[in-house]
């Protein structure tokens, strides 16, 4: 039970057993080994949602209560640093974790902890041949951010409920914990408690920051040498308005054609309300060809067809093509030579 627990610290049954155990915020900042290990796990996690690292494999037997704790003080860290983007990220990782978990664990275990937590979630299922049937409201509930025919409601709705393979209750699962752990963020915390963990907030929020920084900056793109349309989507993006679906083709399509690579592309658009990270991943990496289809990004003509051309500069008048501007801009910038995929002129 505490290995189930430790796996996924933000079910009923692990808030439980924190009730339980009468521990406090306070008694974690109290001088101790056992303090010590769940104030460094808990920056761990909070750190590996600022970087997007992958996290490790499943924990240690050892480490069950140091998991558990780290959760919650983990979420108190977040919470002081309060940054929507933080939390967001947080959720993520979190929710990753658990389809990671859930992914890597023996059969009989899986089985096990997947049931488990479809009570906890109170979504009843029945099973049968590994084929799990979901009421629809609780299909659509989980499924808002998936993309593909196999979510498709109408393809899948039979006599009010839906039937779905274990991988794909996994990964509804994985998205019913990155909701669990977004709404309940930011805890209501008191100022002296967000100061005594100052000495912890303030490395994150350091990390933070520069990592923030670099979501547009980053990558071989040189801002100075983009376009103004270039530049006018990446300030939406970079400001938490969700793109169209032609503008955000058109900005990963050229941030593609000029050599960022398929990481940096998604970290830009971390910053949109609606990210989701494997989604965000896959339309990347197929508009950077990963389909066997080198997509260009559209042209001026394109741009202005669908509004996404702004107030033009001089070299505008005189290219039909974005990249063809970032060509001329970017042999003008002192010191920085970049190769980007040939376009029209």
């Amino acid at each position: 039970m505490e290995e189930y627990l430790a796996l996924f610290p933000y079910t009923s049954a692990a808030a439980r057993y924190v009730e339980a155990s009468t521990r406090t915020f306070e008694s974690f900042l109290t001088v101790g080994e056992f303090s010590k290990l769940i104030l460094n796990r808990s920056v761990e996690r909070v750190t590996r949602a600022i970087s997007g690292d992958t996290p490790a494999s499943l924990i240690e037997r050892d480490d069950y209560e140091v998991e558990i704790f780290s959760y919650v003080m983990a979420r108190a860290l977040v919470s002081c640093i309060n940054e929507t983007l933080l939390i967001q990220r947080y959720a993520n990782a979190e929710a990753q974790d658990a389809f990671d978990n859930l992914r890597h664990a023996d059969e009989p275990s899986r089985d096990e902890y997947i049931m488990s937590l479809l009570e906890d979630f109170r979504m009843p299922v029945s099973v049968e041949n590994d084929a799990f049937r979901l009421h629809f409201t609780d299909f659509v509930k989980y499924t808002g951010r998936l993309r593909g025919p196999q979510w498709r409601l109408v393809n899948l709705l039979n006599r009010g409920s839906v039937t779905l393979a274990k991988g794909e209750i996994i990964q509804i699962l994985a998205e019913a914990v990155r909701l669990k752990v977004l709404s309940g963020l930011p805890l209501k915390l008191s100022g002296k408690m967000c100061e005594e963990l100052s000495p912890y907030t303030s490395p994150l929020k350091e990390a933070f920051s520069q990592v923030s920084s670099h979501l547009v900056d980053s990558g071989p793109v040189v801002l100075e040498a983009c376009p103004p349309c270039i530049k006018a989507l990446l300030s939406q993006v970079k400001a938490g308005r969700n793109l169209s679906h032609p503008a955000r083709f058109a900005l990963t399509s050229f941030l593609a054609n000029v050599g960022m690579k398929a990481d940096e592309i998604v970290r830009i658009y971390e910053t949109s309300p609606d990210f989701d990270y494997d989604l965000t991943r896959y339309q990347v990496e197929h508009i950077r060809g990963a389909s066997g289809k080198d997509y260009i990004a559209p042209g001026c003509s394109t741009m202005e067809t669908y509004g996404n051309c702004v107030e033009s500069d001089g070299l505008c008048k005189r290219v039909i093509h974005p990249l063809s501007y970032y060509r001329v801009r970017n042999k003008r910038h002192e010191g920085v030579q970049r190769n980007p995929r040939e376009g029209p002129v």
